[in-house]
């Protein structure tokens, strides 16, 4: 579909494929005395957040990122679980396996979600909804999983639709009815505004302020009024009310960052202490690049102060690393970046290394042995965690 004056662009098959309560999903899986029940997958302790909840503690009002807390008052029988991110990894190793009988094009959106863009396996396998279905069989019958397949024509329909069913389905968005009338914009209409790509909860509250509540306010409104209204993001939202999206499925976007972060039971004050944080969190992100045989182009730190106020500081590095020293390094640099004036108590501190490949990048002109040496210093730390968990 178009507006008018556009080119059509070649037709494309579109799947999103979305693993149903992922997390939640493998731990009833791998432990039956769990099925059925109310699950929870994260902290229990202090702060503690929902990573997942399964359909049974949905019904509930539980959801991900929701403090534990207010999740266990709404479910109070709720079974609490810490999470096995190596399990779910494995899994989704398994998942993306599958994923790659149909299409190489994939693009990886998290462990338990892709697009795949199969328009050129169609005359193997026929139709986008045949393509979705063999994958929901796939994972059913060899990781007893389910998944919730979206089948149209880019991705933004295609995540659409994989969402309008959950759990355990295949939704197939049309440009086109039986008849080769225009069924897009039709479709879309009765969606909330709360669904469309880039509307939060402060755009949503800004729409529903003057009266749009949903994909078809959008479409009646215009593009002129919406970019009157709000600017760029107008234009975006009355495209994509119609269910056009023209970008394309990004086979080379792989995980592109490392990371760690923790949130404290109690306020933190003290600046040695976040940095005595930090540089544990740099030293298990090394410790995770040399598992993947990566490098890091990028670091960054995050720090969230009592009052959720979140800052971010981050620096490009002089040569693409996985060495501890240089990530604790950096970590100190970027937390020094804080102004004495602008400190107060601090609730999460995280470390993460962006751009992250395999590829090392060009030894320094006159390195005069250090990386060697360090590289030498990680593979002892790594031997003497490996054997003693320290």
């Amino acid at each position: 579909m178009t507006l008018d004056g556009e080119e059509a662009p070649a037709r494309r098959v579109i799947l999103h494929v979305d693993m149903d309560a992922f997390y939640a999903s493998v731990e009833q899986r791998d432990d039956p005395a769990l099925r059925g029940k109310p699950v929870l997958v994260g902290g229990l302790e202090g702060r503690g957040v929902v990573c997942a909840a399964s359909y049974e503690a949905r019904k509930f009002g539980c959801r991900s990122a929701m403090p534990m807390g207010q999740a266990m008052r709404l479910c109070p029988q709720a079974v609490v679980t810490a999470p096995r991110f190596e399990a779910y990894t494995a899994v989704s190793r398994a998942i993306h396996e599958i994923f790659g009988r149909y299409s190489p094009d994939i693009e990886p959106l998290s462990l338990d979600e892709a697009f795949i863009d199969v328009t050129a396996s169609l005359g193997l396998f026929g139709s986008g909804r045949a393509i979705g279905q063999a994958i929901r069989a796939s994972v059913r019958a060899e990781l007893q999983l389910t998944c919730s397949v979206g089948v149209a024509h880019n991705k933004f329909c295609a995540k659409i639709a994989s969402d309008l069913r959950k759990p355990d389905a295949l939704v197939e968005l049309n440009e086109f009815d039986e008849r080769g009338e225009p069924a897009l914009s039709a479709a879309l209409a009765p969606l909330s505004i709360e669904r469309m790509w880039g509307v939060g909860p402060v755009a949503a509250e800004q729409l529903r302020a003057r009266g749009y509540a949903t994909f078809g306010d959008l479409q009646l409104a215009g593009e002129r009024q919406l970019v009157g209204d709000f600017g760029d993001g107008g234009r975006s939202w009355h495209r994509l009310s119609h269910g056009i999206d023209d970008r394309e499925v990004e086979v080379d976007r792989a995980a592109k960052s490392v990371g760690e972060e923790e949130t404290f039971a109690e306020d933190i004050i003290s600046v040695k202490a976040i940095e005595a944080k930090l540089l544990g969190q740099a030293d298990e992100v090394g410790r995770r690049l040399r598992a993947k045989g990566l490098y890091a182009q990028t670091v960054a730190i995050k720090i969230r102060f009592s009052d959720f106020a979140t800052h971010t500081h981050a620096r490009k590095l002089a040569t693409p690393t996985d060495h501890t020293h240089e990530l604790r390094t950096a970590a100190r640099e970027l937390l020094a970046a804080f102004s004495a004036r602008e400190w107060r108590a601090v609730r999460l501190c995280g470390f993460a290394a962006n751009k992250v490949s395999e590829n090392a990048g060009q030894m320094p002109l006159f390195d005069d042995g250090k990386r060697e040496r360090l590289a030498k210093l990680d593979d002892l730390r790594d031997r003497i965690r490996g054997k003693f968990g320290v």
